[in-house]
C-alpha cells in the first residue's frame, strides 16, 4: 500500500511544481493534468481489490519521461518531469502481496457449479 500512496504524493507534487518553480506554457498544463490523474489513480490503487489500477500510472510515467521531448520543455522543467516519471514507473512496478482473495473469476464459478 505504500507504493500507491507515494505515487499519490508524487501526483500532488507534480500538480504543485509549476507554481512552486514559477513556469507556464505546455509544461505547466501537462504537469497539472498528469499530476491530478496520477494522484487519483494512486488513491484508487490503495484499495486491495483495485490494485491493478496502478498500471495506469505506468503509462502516465512513460508519458512524463517522453513529454519533455515531444513538447520541447526547457531543461529544468524537463528534468523534473523525467524524475517524477521514472519514480512513477518504478512505483507502478512494485508488487505487494495480497492479504485477501477476491472473487476468483470464471474458474471459481465453474467449480461451484460442479459440486
Amino acid at each position: 500500500m505504500w507504493a500507491p500512496a507515494l505515487t499519490s504524493l508524487l501526483g500532488v507534487w507534480l500538480t504543485a511544481v509549476p507554481d512552486v518553480m514559477g513556469y507556464g506554457g505546455d509544461a505547466r498544463l501537462n504537469n497539472q493534468v498528469v499530476g491530478v490523474w496520477m494522484a487519483t489513480f494512486g488513491v484508487i490503487a490503495m484499495s486491495e481489490c483495485l490494485r491493478a489500477v496502478r498500471r495506469i500510472n505506468l503509462g502516465l510515467g512513460i508519458w512524463l519521461v517522453a513529454a519533455p521531448f515531444l513538447l520541447e520543455y526547457p531543461d529544468e522543467r524537463a528534468c523534473g518531469s523525467m524524475v517524477v516519471g521514472i519514480a512513477a514507473i518504478s512505483l507502478a512496478l512494485v508488487r505487494t502481496p495480497s492479504s485477501e482473495r477476491f472473487g476468483g473469476g470464471w474458474t471459481s464459478l465453474w467449480a461451484e457449479a460442479q459440486r
